[in-house]
């Protein structure tokens, strides 16, 4: 019997040394965080380029991921966000552009416009020949049959630097690539020589051809002070910035970028303008001044330069913004879906869980926007990329698509 009882009690020690070993070995699963940031980790350190990238959530607002935070990269077309966030925080969301015609014949009452007609335009990136021809049914639907003078266009809203920062600096975005900005734009100015006396000439022969009797020229010039309006076309901010950042329209951002400087100081809207109301705009939520350098809104320049914090600050407060976030939510290409992103990440989970603004310049690819992740939380991310020293764009996008795709596989459960 006690031999018995020796045996049981060795038994029950060398259970519990046995228990007791398998415990110490035991190897905790790694978390969820920690798998991410070494999937991340795993793509940034193969890339042979300087890279930034930083990762939030929105509600939150715990960092998930950053590497190389502090770097000053150029953004590119990702440069359209801050525009749109600028414009719709200075302008507001109810803004409308417009393109006005005036008269300097008080009563036109009698038929006669005794005097001339004025085609201002206030920086309408989106003015097209239908809204001309729309203009021009207006004078005939108020039963105008003749007009005395000429038809004097003014494009004074915005300044003369027609072609933004092209030839201004060294090894910067060639002078081809530049889109031409007029205070009066016509069919996004493609043909890039005078749209506003294009747009002068096309109203001309669509009042001859609802027979209203005109005999004077186009001419350039400025509205008088004291004027009667005729009629107005307009183009609302939401449409505007979804055209602008969906496909990237470089003319749209720069046109914008002037519109909202005349507007924070006084027409003509300039660049210089525009960006002292995107300084004021970033230094009012928090956003260090030497974290950045704006000079257009569009991205063209590489004299563009962010650090990671500025897209990742935007971004915070704009997601705050109950009363903007739908317009400026709304206005960027979804993954696999439309706009610059429609054939990127499709049959992954980011397809259609990743809004977000691209970026492409020699060299330079950027992508920064929101994804949404397992457990529905809205998660905030900027990712650049400068000086490629092997592969092409391509290559570039690939990994920002297969970030993008673990953003949206993470879960915190």
């Amino acid at each position: 019997m006690k031999k018995s009882l020796l045996t049981n009690i060795f038994l029950i020690l060398f259970s519990l040394l046995f228990i007791s070993n398998v415990t110490f070995s035991y190897v905790k699963p790694v978390d969820k965080l920690t798998e991410l940031q070494e999937k991340i980790d795993s793509i940034v350190s193969e890339l042979e380029c300087n890279v930034s990238v930083q990762i939030v959530s929105a509600s939150k607002y715990d960092l998930l991921y950053e590497f190389n935070p502090e770097y000053k990269m150029i953004p590119a077309s990702i440069t359209k966000l801050i525009t749109a966030a600028t414009a719709l925080n200075t302008l507001g969301a109810g803004y409308y552009f417009k393109t006005a015609l005036y008269t300097d014949d008080i009563n036109i009452s009698d038929g006669v416009i005794d005097g001339n007609l004025y085609l201002k335009g206030y920086g309408d990136p989106d003015l097209n020949s239908s809204d001309i021809s729309y203009i021009a049914e207006q004078i005939a639907d108020q039963n105008i049959r003749e007009i005395t003078g000429n038809i004097v266009y003014d494009e004074s809203y915005l300044d003369e630097e027609y072609y933004g920062l092209a030839n201004y600096y060294q090894s910067d975005t060639d002078l081809q690539w530049w889109p031409y900005i007029s205070g009066i734009n016509l069919d996004k100015n493609k043909d890039k020589y005078d749209p506003a006396a294009l747009a002068a000439e096309l109203l001309a022969s669509e009042l001859l051809e609802k027979n209203i009797k005109f005999e004077g020229i186009t001419v350039s010039g400025y509205t008088p002070g004291i004027t009667k309006e005729v009629t107005q076309i307009t183009h609302s901010i939401s449409d505007i910035i979804t055209y602008m950042n969906k496909v990237s329209n470089n003319h749209s951002a720069i046109t914008v970028f002037k519109v909202f400087g005349a507007k924070y100081k006084s027409p003509p809207g300039s660049l210089n303008k525009g960006s002292e109301a995107v300084i004021d705009f970033l230094t009012s939520i928090g956003i260090d001044r030497n974290s950045y350098e704006i000079l257009e809104g569009s991205g063209l320049t590489r004299y563009n330069m962010v650090t990671s914090d500025v897209f990742i600050r935007l971004l915070k407060y704009m997601y705050d913004q109950e009363d903007l976030f739908n317009y400026f939510y709304q206005s960027l290409s979804v993954a696999g879906v439309d706009g610059t992103l429609r054939k990127r990440m499709m049959g992954t989970e980011a397809e259609g869980n990743v809004y977000a603004k691209t970026g492409t310049l020699n060299s330079v690819s950027t992508l920064s926007g929101y994804a949404v992740s397992r457990d529905n939380e809205v998660l905030i991310f900027y990712i650049a990329m400068n000086g490629f020293k092997r592969g092409n764009t391509n290559y570039y996008r690939q990994r920002q698509d297969d970030i993008c795709e673990i953003i949206c596989q993470f879960s915190r459960n």
